[in-house]
């Protein structure tokens, strides 16, 4: 018996290993059509946490029994970052429509969270077999005469839009991101409170800096999307080296941010602004902050999308129009046990209304100073949008690397009179040429904010298509998927050789 119990050991351990992917599938249509007991069943993927999902289904009951409606179930599937999810979703779609059974759908008819990136990736489809064919795998949202400009009477925050123009997905709240921060680690480490990103390159925060991985995380790659967006593609890209140069880890789930940041684990970290504020009042007193960076963080949509051959495509769609109206809306901002608030969690949400962030509703709410439409800033006209490249970019200068990065950014800050510390600081900042952005002057690359944002400025139109120009090479470089892989691996070893250059001449000098 004795000989056969690592053989017993070794044959569970495989079956709990193959049985997970079988746990997590999602269901398929015929097994999501209602509940045992005869009714009606929404099954949900998202990557919202337990205390939105149990406020929101309790209310959406609460009102379906106040119409005289049965209660439904809600199946949610949660498993991974909003960018996790959604490629599970389209590798789900790709199979079905090799089959050529797309249309019945996935078994599952929403999906909830996420970035406004993320849904519009879903809203163009998959491909069929590797062909330019693209099978949609969304369904249109029908909302009631009236309702879109009741609640969006514009189609833009900060130049972002709050809904899709064909509504392949609609915003239900607002997201913003910024800096959740321990009071007391700042304090031991001689740090004071962060206000803005580039207070997060201060050396003293060296391995205590909490972030996530953007390959995972849609909300910290939309910051780190932000801050290049704001900063320029070069200068922001330095920021970003020095910040993930203090980075004590990156989680593939953002959420994990602020709890290491409230349990001491981390002075301070980057995450999406209800996770902040949330993780603020869950601990109570004054020991952990949050700060929206004002003018300089991200607002945008957080949507919602019902998924082609939904199981319950019409409950899904008045399960939208509900969470669009405007006692709906209180849900996410009012105080527990307040009308239309919460019942057991306060979700610390921004409505997505703009009609509620009044001074006598905003009374009721649990973060009354909150002011996305007043903070988000558009962005000057002809600023790319560099979501697409910040992960690989990320993942080849710090990420997959990061032992050597952290090990590079302490000798240069332990040796700031060293002989050859400009040296040292220039292989530090080095980029490889396809991603340096070349100004044809240096007045244009020292001024070319101040005259992007200057409309009749003569050199304008110069300065946008400079940056168009190299926002385009990048694009069609990387049309080749093969050409993305090499230049990975070729520009994760020249960012990982001048780092080791840089702990080689600290210890010769």
């Amino acid at each position: 018996m004795r000989d056969w119990l690592p053989k017993i050991m070794i044959l569970g351990a495989l079956a709990v290993v193959l049985g997970v992917p079988f746990i997590f599938r999602p269901a398929t249509a015929s097994h999501t059509a209602g509940n045992a007991d005869g009714s009606a069943r929404l099954v949900i993927i998202t990557p919202h946490n337990e205390q939105i999902r149990s406020e929101v289904a309790t209310a959406f009951n609460n009102y379906r029994k106040a119409l005289g409606k049965q209660a439904i179930g809600f199946d949610w599937r949660t498993s991974g970052g909003t960018s996790d999810l959604r490629r599970m979703v389209q590798a789900d779609f790709t199979a079905k429509a090799a089959d050529g059974l797309a249309a019945s759908g996935i078994g599952i008819d929403l999906f909830f969270g996420g970035g406004d990136y993320e849904h519009n990736q879903l809203a163009k489809g998959v491909y069929v077999n590797g062909q330019d064919q693209l099978e949609p795998i969304i369904e249109t949202i029908v909302l009631p005469q009236g309702l879109l400009q009741q609640v969006y009477p514009t189609n833009n925050i900060g130049g972002e839009p709050l809904y899709h123009p064909k509504l392949a997905w609609v915003g239900v709240v607002l997201s913003s991101f910024g800096i959740v921060y321990n009071r007391d680690i700042l304090e031991i480490r001689k740090l004071p409170e962060p206000n803005t990103w580039t207070d997060l390159e201060n050396p003293n925060y060296h391995g205590w800096l909490a972030l996530a991985d953007p390959a995972h995380s849609g909300s910290l790659a939309q910051t780190y999307n932000t801050i290049l967006r704001r900063s320029g593609w070069n200068e922001g890209w330095r920021h970003l080296r020095r910040i993930f140069a203090n980075a004590r880890y990156f989680t593939s789930g953002a959420s994990k941010v602020p709890v290491d940041v409230s349990a001491g684990e981390a002075a301070a970290g980057m995450c999406i602004d209800f996770y902040g504020r949330y993780q603020a009042g869950a601990v109570g007193g004054n020991r952990v902050g949050y700060v929206d960076p004002p003018f300089v963080t991200a607002v945008t949509a957080d949507p919602i999308t019902i998924l082609r051959g939904a199981p319950q495509k019409e409950l899904a769609n008045e399960f939208i129009v509900w969470l669009l109206q405007k006692n709906t809306q209180k849900l996410w901002q009012r105080r527990k046990g307040t009308p239309n608030g919460p019942v057991t969690f306060e979700l610390r949400r921004q409505p997505i209304r703009r009609d509620l962030y009044t001074a006598s509703e905003m009374k009721q709410w649990t973060d009354p100073q909150i002011k996305p439409y007043q903070i988000a800033r558009n962005f000057p006209d002809g600023t790319p949008n560099y979501y697409s490249y910040v992960a690989p970019i990320a993942h080849s200068m710090a990420i997959d690397i990061h032992e050597e990065l952290g090990k590079a950014w302490g000798v240069l800050n332990a040796n700031p009179n060293h002989p050859k510390i400009t040296e040292m600081w220039a292989l530090f900042d080095a980029m490889p040429q396809p991603l340096v952005l070349n100004w044809p002057t240096t007045e244009l690359q020292t001024n070319w904010q101040s005259i992007m944002q200057d409309k009749n400025h003569k050199q304008h139109q110069q300065v946008v298509d400079t940056i168009r120009e190299h926002y385009l090479s990048l694009k069609t470089r990387w049309k080749d998927h093969d050409q993305q892989l090499k230049d990975r691996l070729e520009w994760t070893l020249f960012f990982r050789g001048n780092y080791r250059k840089i702990v080689e001449m600290g210890k010769a000098g």
